[in-house]
């Protein structure tokens, strides 16, 4: 009994016991509420129609008939480039001069279940919509990618890093408790800030080169390589910030926050899909950033500066919280001379 006495007396077997009845309640928690109802939001789908003069009847008609949130666009360069920009989920180019012809265009970035969702719907639409001269339909995916392990690579570039500094940032913690009343705090911070800038020179480079070997990629080694070194300077930021602030439970606070990036990261529901609350939680965690700007990158070197904004605010505020929050802590080593001199 006393050694179980001594066993239950250390933070970190409470912090054990935590981690094996809260992250599996987290889990289901999350992912429940988040995705509950998430079949009955079809109307946050959006749809872009090329409609000109000669189309106008058939736009109204199709706004009236589709479960989804129609917007007009005059050209369909204008239509794809809101595609790949994310602002819709799919294209629709109506042809009514010499043929009856409906071309719907769907992005391959796009989540799969949304893809399904619209792909389905168009057949529908296209049902209803024919009348006395039948409509015939295409689908076309754009910036397709057959190779699997290519389409899976934003998801393992953009998560696997999180999950790596997250499990590094509990060996560093443990290192500075073991040496913080021998140290100075400033020094411990700016000797692990030493460690974060190794890995963010080879860690990156050894997984994308990785990557490169592996699959094709539409944008250059360079511009996936510096957006992954902000990745993980990013991720890096964050979970020492939680550390900072939560010390022996930033490891359970760090695990709580992968069920919110998995479910906000877009690849199975587009967060236009999920619970309101969720829906615009994404902009504010990494991987959700990370994942759409890879994808954007590696499946046709799409603009990416709207995640890449977003991670460099995250890096900042989170950076700037832990330095506020070491500048006010007690200094260890200090209280510790100071005994010893009286």
């Amino acid at each position: 009994m006393k050694t179980m006495k001594d066993v239950f007396a250390i933070t970190q077997t409470k912090v054990g016991l935590m981690f094996a009845l809260v992250v599996p309640v987290l889990f289901l928690v999350v992912w429940m509420t988040g995705y509950q109802g998430a079949t009955e939001r079809l109307d946050q789908l959006r749809v872009a129609v090329v409609a000109d003069q000669g189309s106008a009847d058939f736009y109204q008609q199709f706004k009236a008939e589709s479960p989804f949130t129609v917007l007009q666009v005059n050209s369909t360069e204008a239509g794809l480039k809101q595609l790949d920009q994310g602002d819709v989920e799919m294209v629709l180019v109506a042809d009514l001069t010499n043929e009856q012809r409906l071309t719907f265009h769907v992005n391959q970035a796009n989540a799969e279940f949304a893809n399904g969702i619209l792909k389905q719907g168009a057949g529908q639409i296209v049902n209803q919509l024919n009348g006395d001269v039948p409509f015939t339909s295409d689908i076309i995916i754009e910036h397709h990618v057959s190779e699997f392990s290519t389409s899976m690579l934003p998801i393992i570039l953009g998560f696997v890093i999180y999950i790596a500094v997250m499990t590094m940032g509990i060996q560093f913690n443990l290192v500075t408790q073991t040496l913080q009343k021998q140290h100075q705090k400033w020094s411990l911070f700016w000797s692990k800030q030493l460690l974060h800038g190794i890995v963010l020179v080879v860690v990156p480079l050894v997984m994308v080169t990785i990557a490169f070997l592996f699959s094709d990629s539409a944008a250059s080694f360079l511009k996936v390589w510096g957006f992954q070194v902000l990745l993980t300077a990013a991720c890096i930021s964050v979970t020492q910030m939680n550390f900072a602030i939560f010390g022996p439970i930033a490891p359970l606070v760090n695990v709580a926050l992968i069920p919110f990036q998995l479910m906000t990261v877009g690849n199975i529901v587009p967060p236009s899909m999920l619970a309101p609350f969720y829906q615009l939680l994404g902009q504010f965690l990494p991987v959700p950033n990370a994942v759409a700007g890879l994808t954007r990158l590696i499946y046709f070197d799409g603009d990416i500066s709207k995640y890449a904004f977003n991670l460099v605010m995250i890096l900042i505020v989170t950076l700037g919280v832990t330095l506020i929050v070491t500048a006010i802590r007690r200094e260890q080593a200090h209280i510790v001379e100071v005994k010893q001199a009286s």
